[in-house]
């Protein structure tokens, strides 16, 4: 069983494979606790946002948009959000995608991920235009949830529409907020219950929108609005990069 705390108040008790049972998403489809403990809060530098967990070739990567981990060189150490506070965490920098490609992949010091069995497979293969998929992570750093003993935040969950699959980057439809940067965009296949990875969030097409006053006047003020444009690239160029150089933490078998 796992457990999720809501404040001070008493823990709810959910099933193992039913972790995303508190957020339903519609459907009677729920994220799923494959998705859940991968995903992380980070800080590097003085930058916050959002990672996930990856396998590839049996190792284990983390992986960011490149915009928050562009500090990292070579060894340093970044901050994990658990507790109620930032833990320290060793990483390698594995690489950062090259052109304007914003991804980048990290080897962690120590297992980010349950030791059991938690497969995701991280592909879009089978990622359909106009179907439904969700992105998760830490938006205003918000999270009212704890998973359990890990001390780790839930992310929060979105939905978004598939909007563009052509090139790069991937094109959402749903309303992405600050923090969400460098979390995973997840999918099933239609009819299927297996979720996938398919694309780390970059961030959110901005609109110049004019402010007015009460009586109709425009002023020369303007705020950044949100058009709900949502950028992804493809996991893709995460996996590439951890097959080019295989320095993530050796998973049991």
């Amino acid at each position: 069983m796992v457990r999720a705390y809501v404040g001070g108040a008493a823990p709810w008790r959910l099933p193992w494979r039913r972790v995303g049972t508190f957020s339903p998403i519609g459907g009677g489809r729920v994220i799923t606790a494959n998705v859940i403990y991968r995903v992380f809060r980070l800080r590097i530098g003085d930058t916050t946002g959002t990672g996930f967990a990856i396998e590839a070739g049996g190792r284990e990567y983390l992986v960011t948009a490149r915009h928050i981990a562009e500090p990292v060189d070579r060894k340093d150490t970044i901050h994990l959000f658990e507790n109620g506070d930032w833990r320290a965490l060793g990483v390698s920098l594995v690489g950062h995608a090259p052109r304007d490609i914003d991804i980048s992949v990290l080897a962690a010091s120590t297992r980010l991920t349950p030791e059991r069995s938690l497969p995701l497979p991280a592909t879009s293969e089978g990622l359909i235009y106009g179907q439904d998929a969700f992105f998760l992570g830490f938006p205003h750093g918000l999270s009212d949830l704890v998973l359990g003993d890990t001390g780790r935040p839930v992310p929060l969950v979105k939905r978004a529409t598939v909007s563009s699959l052509q090139g790069e980057p991937f094109l959402l439809d749903g309303h992405n907020n600050p923090g969400f940067s460098g979390g995973p965009v997840v999918f099933q296949i239609p009819g299927s219950r297996e979720f996938r990875v398919a694309a780390v969030i970059q961030g959110y097409r901005p609109a110049r929108e004019p402010i007015y006053l009460d009586d109709g006047t425009e002023t020369d003020l303007y705020l950044r609005g949100n058009t709900g444009i949502i950028f992804a690239y493809n996991i893709s160029a995460a996996v590439e990069l951890a097959e080019s150089n295989p320095i993530g933490l050796a998973l049991l078998a």
